[in-house]
Parts: structure tokens; C-alpha cells; sequence
């Protein structure tokens, strides 16, 4: 039993380390970036254009229409339902993947607001998964839902294909397994596919400070898929010229003392470090550094970072760390559009609900969905949705995030990297655009290192 336990709390390592997002963010926006080099397509008025039934910049999805019969599963002449699969119920960790949810209801109650999708209400059915529930949900979606739009869960491969046999198109907010990122009747608005690592910030240290190449340091969690993650991020580094000098796991539940593996990163000499895991567990290690006054030039992390969990942990001796995204923070929805219609959509329509880096992605999945929806008109079926949305090349949610081709599989080679100054979060690369993008910034593995 105690082994179970362990197996089902490390498996929330699994999401924090590989979906790639964040926390909710409720920092100051002048937090994150504050000079005129920084502006993005103005916020502009939020309110009026989503009263116009536009995000971002996207041409209208929702508005009335005649569309009748019950053309597909979950669609009848006055709905469509859907399903938005999460973890929010897994007792250990309460809440887990809630932004997700939250962001269907509001995107719902938009889109309901307007006329619905050519006049059908959207409906969307709360397919909590609570971690070790997921194969239940797909049986019960399979059934009832049109799609599964803008969920995402940890375990996501135990239904053992039944989504696919079942004919049940997915339009995930995030994808963990291997098994899942190669799913078929499947469009992901950021798309994760195998065996393809986005290197962006390792490029950027490559290309400015190349000495420091020779000494790399990566740490992670001793948890199946995490250590998948971390022989990717080794052979995709390896392919810009990296050598790592160490590499260790620590116990996915956390370490008693972290001063072991600190003393091993200093010994090493540890230039570039990744830490692939908890905000809380960096911290802990960032203070055993501290303590025995080592620090790694560039501690470069994933999106699941950019997190005020971080900030609190870590304190002051954070200040040499990169944090990559694909988003535009949410401290600039002043300087860009699509970020001010999500939070604005948020507060009318959901306002009890958590606004997320998670829920952005969210979002950005049912946009991609509802915009294919609404093309098919009044023969909306399952078959003309993935049809649909297969045929979108380039994605950005409305300019939430860089671009992507979704029928194509292709994520973006795009990426903008913050670094905590002062106890915030701020630009650090590009400093003159969006993003950063260049096709170089996206390895693709293959062989031993190709994850499945």
C-alpha cells in the first residue's frame, strides 16, 4: 500500500514536469518586462471585442445561426456537448488541472452568450479523471461527448486506446505520454509530438556564451516519463555541442537534504543546470547551493516555473535562472490582445474560476475547436471537425502564443526566455520582438533518444 501511494503522489510529479506550463500567476504587471521594446499588439478594448464575438485576433467562432439534427454523438438540435478531462478531483492533490476546466466554462458561457456555434449552446460535461480515474471518463465521454476539448490529464494513457477505438476526437490542452502526443484522431493546438525537443534557450547560452557549453548539470525526479523528458533535453542539448558533467534523479516525493546533490553540482562544475520537476524542490536545492556558495551560471527551467510558488520558495538566490515560454506572460495583457481577452473572459464568465498559464492553453484548444465547429455548419460531425481543424497550418490562439501548425503536428520553434531579477520575472531573450524563433531551436531525436 505504501508503495501505491507513492507510485499515484509521484505521478504528480509527472504533470508538473511535462506539461510545461505554470501555476496561477497573480503577480504585479510590471513585473515581467517594462520598456518600449516590449510591446506586442495592444490590449485595446477586451470588452467590446468579445462582445463582438471576436478573440485575439480570430474572425468571429460564435454566433446564432439554424443549425438542426442530431448530425454526430453529443450533438442534438439545440447543443453540442463536450468533455474537458482534468485531475482537479485527485485527493493529493486538490485542484490539480482546475484552470483547464474553468477556462471551458468561461469559453462556454462566451460563446453561449453570442448565439452559441451557429446556434447550438455549447455544453461541456466535467470529466474528472482524479488521476487514477481516466480510462472511466474516456468509456463515459465515448458515449456522450462530441469531443474532449481542452483537457489534459497525467495518466493519460491507461484507457489502452479506447478513445481512438471509439471514434472520440481530442483536442487536448496538454499531452503527457508518448502513447498520447502520437494519439490519432487528435489536432493539439500545441502540438507535443515525439521525439521533437524545443532548445530554444540552450541555443540563445550556445550562441553568446559558448564556454560555459562543456559543463552541463540536469536533475531529475526518479519517475518513469520525467527521466523520458530528461534523456530527451541530454540528447537534444548533445546535439548543439553540450557534454553533461552530471546528472542525477532525487526521490519524487521530495529529498530530506539536498546538500548531497549541491556538493555534487559544485564538484562537477556545473555551468548550465536543469531542473526538471517541483518549484518547490528547486528552491530547496537553490538554498543548499547557496549554503555552500556555488551557483551555476544559467539554471535554464520549464514553463511550469513561471509560477509565484517559485518566487516565494527561492528568494533572492533565483536570480541566475531562465524560465522559456511560448506565451505572452500575463503580466503584458496590457500590450496584447489575446491575453487581455482571456482574462477578461475569465472575470465575466467564470469569475470564481483560476486563471492560469494552464487555462491560456486551455483556451487555445477550444478556440482551435470551436473555429472548426462552427466551419462545419449544420452537418457537424466528427469526421468534418478533425477534417477541419486538420487543415489549420498555422495556430496562435488568437495570439496567445507563438505559432504553431496543428494539422501538421508541428509545435512552435518559437521561444521567449524571463529570468528572475529582483524577485520578478522579466524579459530576457528576444528583447526587441515577441520571440525568439528559428527552426534550429527544434531538435529532432531519433533512435534510442526518441521517447516511445
Amino acid at each position: 500500500m505504501l508503495q501505491s501511494n507513492r507510485m499515484r503522489r509521484g505521478a504528480v510529479a509527472v504533470f508538473v514536469a511535462l506539461a510545461l506550463t505554470g501555476a496561477s500567476c497573480s503577480r504585479d504587471p510590471e513585473e515581467v518586462g517594462s520598456g518600449e521594446d516590449e510591446t506586442t499588439q495592444p490590449g485595446g478594448d477586451s470588452d467590446s471585442r468579445l462582445d463582438e464575438g471576436l478573440f485575439g485576433d480570430l474572425g468571429r467562432i460564435c454566433e446564432d445561426g439554424d443549425a438542426s439534427g442530431a448530425t454526430d454523438v453529443g450533438v442534438t438540435d439545440d447543443t453540442i456537448q463536450i468533455g474537458t478531462i482534468t485531475d482537479k478531483g485527485f485527493t493529493s492533490r486538490p485542484g490539480l488541472n482546475q484552470e483547464m476546466y474553468d477556462a471551458a466554462v468561461a469559453f462556454a458561457g462566451w460563446c453561449n452568450s453570442l448565439g452559441g456555434i451557429n446556434g447550438r449552446e455549447v455544453v461541456v460535461e466535467d470529466r474528472d479523471a482524479a488521476m487514477l480515474s481516466f480510462n472511466t471518463e474516456i468509456v463515459e465521454a465515448c458515449e456522450a461527448d462530441f469531443a474532449l476539448v481542452g483537457g489534459g490529464a497525467v495518466l493519460d494513457d491507461s484507457d489502452n486506446g479506447g478513445r481512438e477505438a471509439c471514434g472520440l476526437p481530442n483536442f487536448p490542452g496538454y499531452v503527457v505520454s508518448a502513447g498520447a502526443r502520437a494519439g490519432g484522431l487528435q489536432v493539439q493546438a500545441l502540438p507535443n509530438p515525439v521525439g521533437n525537443i524545443n532548445v530554444g534557450p540552450y541555443r540563445i547560452i550556445a550562441d553568446t556564451d559558448p564556454d560555459v557549453i562543456d559543463r552541463m548539470g540536469i536533475i531529475t525526479a526518479s519517475f518513469g516519463s520525467v527521466i523520458d523528458v530528461r534523456d530527451d533535453t541530454v540528447a537534444a542539448a548533445s546535439e548543439l555541442g553540450y557534454e553533461v558533467v552530471y546528472s542525477g534523479d532525487y526521490d519524487s516525493l521530495g529529498e530530506s537534504n539536498w546538500r548531497p546533490f549541491a556538493e555534487a553540482i559544485r564538484d562537477a562544475d556545473v555551468q548550465v543546470f536543469d531542473f526538471v520537476g517541483e518549484p518547490t524542490y528547486l528552491g530547496q536545492l537553490l538554498l543548499a547551493l547557496d549554503e555552500i556558495d556555488y551557483h551555476p551560471k544559467y539554471i535554464v527551467l520549464n514553463a511550469n516555473f513561471y509560477d509565484t510558488l517559485f518566487l516565494e520558495t527561492s528568494g533572492s538566490i533565483a536570480e541566475n535562472t531562465f524560465v522559456r515560454l511560448q506565451f505572452t506572460p500575463l503580466e503584458l495583457a496590457d500590450q496584447n490582445a489575446a491575453t487581455a481577452d482571456y482574462l477578461t473572459l475569465m472575470e465575466e464568465f467564470n469569475p470564481d474560476g483560476k486563471v492560469a498559464l494552464l487555462g491560456m492553453q486551455a483556451m487555445s484548444s477550444l478556440l482551435l475547436w470551436g473555429q472548426a465547429a462552427a466551419a462545419c455548419g449544420n452537418e457537424l460531425t466528427r469526421e468534418c471537425l478533425l477534417d477541419e481543424a486538420g487543415s489549420v497550418t498555422e495556430w496562435t490562439g488568437g495570439g496567445l502564443h507563438a505559432p504553431t501548425n496543428p494539422g501538421e503536428n508541428e509545435g512552435p520553434d518559437c521561444t521567449l526566455v524571463l529570468q528572475v531579477q529582483e524577485g520578478a520575472f522579466v524579459r530576457y531573450a528576444p528583447t526587441d520582438e515577441d520571440y525568439s524563433c528559428d527552426p534550429s531551436y527544434v531538435v529532432e531525436l531519433e533512435g534510442d533518444y526518441a521517447v516511445g
